[in-house]
């Protein structure tokens, strides 16, 4: 009777060791440095774990947008520079003034990728999303070289063949029913894959799957579990842990599709003659340098780039048609734009794209509106600094908060209106920091140049196809937070086709 009551007395001091433990971690102490924020006359929201999360929840659940506090704020204090919170047991500083994310996004040397990226790094590893120092400049400059703007010039008529196969290959039932962001996103997928490793993507498969449908749903995956509170407890070596089942399968995804991505590159390696005109010829190419890509760095850039150009550039399209049947009076000049550039010749070339102003005005307004990346990552402080006269702690973590700004009033006029025209008034007029959809500073997207190219181009073969509006004329868009900022129910079109299309279709 002795030795049981020890052992429970045993048992019962671990248990309050253990509550204590974590109970200080979770909440005693972020709570304690966000009042050195509090102190500071700063906005300070703490809640214990989910922190910042549970507003984003909340805000769907109340308002049917996760960011809808922020839109709330921008309208209420448009003068508001930051505000802080929590996230499981780490403080996070939202700044939300122009000046203040400039200084964040111009010194990278004072922040380094938090924990919280590590998730995505089980798929995308040490891309040039989540890699750091050296090896980021690096692999940018390696990137640069091959990744530029004539090199995409190249690519337009590559990118205008893989959209028209994939308008025309529509069957009468997809006419019916087109999930405009998962079908858009198989074009862009395509794209992205066939740029980085050539028209052979397609002899390759996963789980069934192509390859570009394979990723994004561990993405979307990927996003979901990020926010779950197990996993911000106990981090991503919970995904790789045997007893948590739904995890361990979507590691098991993760680690198979990469496999598939490092067949690809050895399958390239073999093949004796080297024609390819393709990202990963000019990787494959750095590996005699010293500062050369791996193959284990190629696959990285891989995923990394089919990620961001997939999945951002699908939704900003997807939304893009979305606001063309919110605000159909816009596809009339959009057409006769069409008509006077895109479609003068049977083959697109880039510079007939650059003077689609109106389209690209239509673009900017839908990326203010439904920015698929609506902040930053969170970044680690690596010292304590001054961001503006904001005094930030070493160890806290950092974010932009874009969406405050691309609905700031002070910054747009009327922000809730979609009103492409306001671009046309000059870009001089906005502070370059109020509107940065592709970041800005030395780690701005790479990509930007590609994004734009793809939507002008699938937006006006799209058009040049088929009139259409939402299926449900009842659809209320409820925009959520997975990976990106995105629909929560998908966006269904029923689409009419065009019985005569333009000479240049």
């Amino acid at each position: 009777m002795f030795v049981s009551i020890s052992f429970l007395n045993l048992y019962l001091g671990l248990f309050i060791l253990a509550t204590s433990t974590i109970l200080t971690k979770l909440v005693i102490l972020p709570f304690l440095r966000i009042r050195n924020y509090k102190k500071q006359n700063v906005a300070t929201y703490f809640f214990p774990v989910l922190g910042c999360f549970r507003l984003l929840q909340e805000s769907f659940v109340k308002n049917g947008d996760a960011f809808g506090f922020t839109k709330r704020d921008a309208e209420t204090f448009p003068d508001q520079k930051c505000w802080v919170s929590n996230v499981q047991s780490d403080v996070v500083v939202s700044l939300r003034g122009t000046q203040e994310i400039k200084d964040f996004l111009q010194k990278p040397h004072l922040y380094q990728k938090s924990k919280y990226i590590d998730m995505i790094k089980l798929i995308a590893g040490t891309g040039l999303v989540t890699v750091e120092g050296n090896t980021w400049k690096s692999h940018r400059k390696i990137i640069s070289n091959s990744f530029h703007y004539e090199f995409l010039k190249e690519k337009v008529p590559m990118i205008q063949d893989i959209t028209k196969q994939f308008f025309e290959k529509l069957k009468p039932e997809d006419l019916k029913s087109y999930a405009v962001l998962s079908r858009i996103q198989e074009i862009t997928g395509e794209i992205v894959g066939t740029i980085f490793f050539g028209e052979n993507l397609n002899s390759y498969t996963f789980e069934t799957k192509p390859l570009t449908l394979a990723l994004a749903d561990i993405v979307s995956e990927i996003g979901d579990v990020s926010r779950d509170p197990l996993f911000l407890i106990f981090g991503p070596k919970i995904v790789s842990h045997p007893k948590f089942a739904k995890y361990k399968q979507l590691f098991n995804k993760i680690m198979g599709f990469r496999k598939i991505c490092h067949d690809i590159i050895q399958d390239r390696k073999t093949q004796k003659q080297q024609t390819h005109h393709d990202l990963l010829n000019s990787l494959l190419a750095t590996q005699t340098s010293q500062d050369g890509y791996s193959d284990e760095d190629i696959v990285n850039e891989f995923v990394t780039f089919f990620i961001a150009g997939m999945d951002t550039t699908g939704h900003l399209i997807g939304m893009a048609l979305y606001c063309l049947t919110q605000h159909p009076q816009y596809l009339g000049e959009l057409k006769e734009e069409r008509k006077l550039t895109y479609n003068l010749q049977k083959r697109v070339s880039a510079d007939s794209l650059q003077k689609m102003d109106v389209l690209h005005g239509f673009l900017k307004e839908t990326l203010r509106l439904y920015t698929p990346a609506p902040t930053s990552f969170f970044k680690l402080s690596l010292e304590d600094h001054n961001i503006g006269d904001l005094r930030v702690k070493k160890g806290d973590l950092v974010v932009a908060d874009y969406m405050f700004l691309f609905y700031n009033p002070k910054h747009f006029e009327n922000p809730k209106m979609f009103y492409p025209e306001r671009w046309k008034k000059g870009e001089s007029a906005i502070d370059p920091y109020a509107f940065t959809p592709f970041s800005a500073g030395p780690r701005n997207c790479i990509g930007q140049h590609l994004a734009l190219i793809e939507s002008k181009i699938i937006i006006s073969e799209f058009l040049n196809r088929f009139d259409f509006h939402l299926k449900d004329q009842d659809y209320q868009l409820k925009m959520s937070i997975r990976f990106l900022y995105e629909p929560a129910d998908e966006l269904i079109f029923t689409l009419i086709p065009i019985p005569k299309i333009d000479d240049s279709s």
